[in-house]
């Protein structure tokens, strides 16, 4: 290892450290001004040491094209589906005290992190991809996981999912667009897809699992996209082999969508996971349901599992009397491993769904979790 890699090595250590503090320490202290100008600072150190060779390809300013026509696509898509599902005003309203603590920081923070990313890679080693994707996950974390509770199980996994995992999967692209094609591509790419949300004044109102899922599926896309173009001229494996890395991908991608579709609620079909023993012996708790939405009581028979809403909760039990007052059909339900009768009955408005399947035992990730999480508040 060089010198001046060495010396970048070492300092970036520091940051980490620095920046692990940050995490751990008071939301005050998470300042996006205070992340740009650590990485502006790093990143100039980089250049300074160390002197890069640029990526030759006559493919550059083409895949420059091919990314930011990416990014456009993606943020229109996103914006298609909110005619479907609404849209809400941003919480970011576009002025200066917009641009001053969101925008330039992250201007400069998204360049500075592309900069510090074409220095690394100058060694096409798997220790430089690795300790790129590292570090770049964790600028991600310090500069947008402090709007998350971390103590409350349903923001823990929402960060998980949106920031995280989403961040790794977008980082092995970002990595392979750098070695082969440069860090502007990237930077194109970036800025689009970050900065519309503080410029733009709705948001659709997309079930944030479903919108981590899709954060984590579309660099996916990029990349085998990118791959298949740009390679397929390069021996690099088999032909056979590319087929069923091909189906596999596909496969992964087709079935988090389905996942995340289930998740969100918002289609045809929702999945929930069971929390209490109310239905022990038909449905246990850590099982998941899978449930089709219905709005109509007409369809629902007697004996019908269903899903409806009582105080802000989604209750799962079974119909055991169906009663027409004066026009208006109300559902009584029970828990089949209650001994009576839920006090309140179901009207039209409080219906979600009829239950179709039982997945036995799959959210039970989710249960131990809830459970640790309110093992921390008991403990506060």
């Amino acid at each position: 290892m060089k010198k001046g890699k060495r010396t970048l090595y070492i300092l970036q250590f520091f940051i980490i450290i620095f920046f692990l503090c940050i995490l751990l320490a008071s939301k005050v202290l998470t300042n996006k001004i205070l992340v740009a100008f650590f990485l502006m600072v790093y990143a100039f150190i980089a250049k300074m040491l160390i002197n890069r060779s640029k990526p030759i390809s006559i493919y550059k300013k083409e895949v420059f094209k091919y990314m930011t026509m990416f990014a456009i696509i993606y943020i229109v898509m996103y914006y298609v589906l909110g005619i479907y599902v609404g849209y809400y005003t941003s919480t970011y309203k576009f002025g200066f005290k917009t641009l001053i603590n969101y925008i330039i920081p992250l201007i400069v923070i998204i360049i500075s992190s592309e900069i510090i990313r074409g220095e690394f890679l100058t060694e096409k080693t798997k220790l430089a991809r690795f300790n790129t994707i590292l570090f770049i996950v964790l600028v991600d974390l310090v500069v947008y996981v402090n709007i998350y509770n971390l103590f409350n199980l349903n923001e823990f996994l929402q960060a998980l999912g949106y920031i995280f995992f989403a961040s790794i999967v977008s980082n092995i692209l970002f990595n392979y667009v750098a070695e082969e094609f440069g860090i502007v591509p990237n930077i194109s790419y970036r800025l689009i897809t970050t900065l519309y949300l503080y410029i733009i004044p709705v948001t659709p109102d997309v079930y944030i699992y479903f919108k981590s899922v899709c954060r984590m599926i579309y660099p996916m896309l990029v990349y085998i996209s990118l791959k298949s173009v740009y390679e397929k001229d390069k021996l690099i494996v088999k032909k056979q082999s590319k087929t069923v890395k091909s189906l596999t991908t596909t496969g992964t991608v087709i079935f988090m969508a389905i996942i995340a579709g289930l998740i969100s609620c918002k289609f045809t079909y929702g999945m929930l996971v069971i929390g209490s023993g109310s239905m022990t012996g038909t449905i246990d708790k850590g099982d998941a349901i899978i449930y089709r939405r219905e709005k109509k009581i007409d369809n629902v028979s007697k004996g019908d599992i269903i899903v409806f809403k009582s105080n802000e909760k989604r209750i799962v039990h079974r119909v055991v009397k169906i009663d027409d007052i004066n026009g208006e059909l109300r559902l009584y339900t029970k828990g089949d491993n209650n001994v009576q009768q839920d006090p309140d009955y179901v009207k039209e408005d409080s219906l979600v769904g009829i239950v179709k399947l039982k997945i036995s035992k799959i959210g039970m990730p989710t249960i131990w979790l809830n459970e640790f999480f309110k093992g921390i508040k008991r403990g506060k």
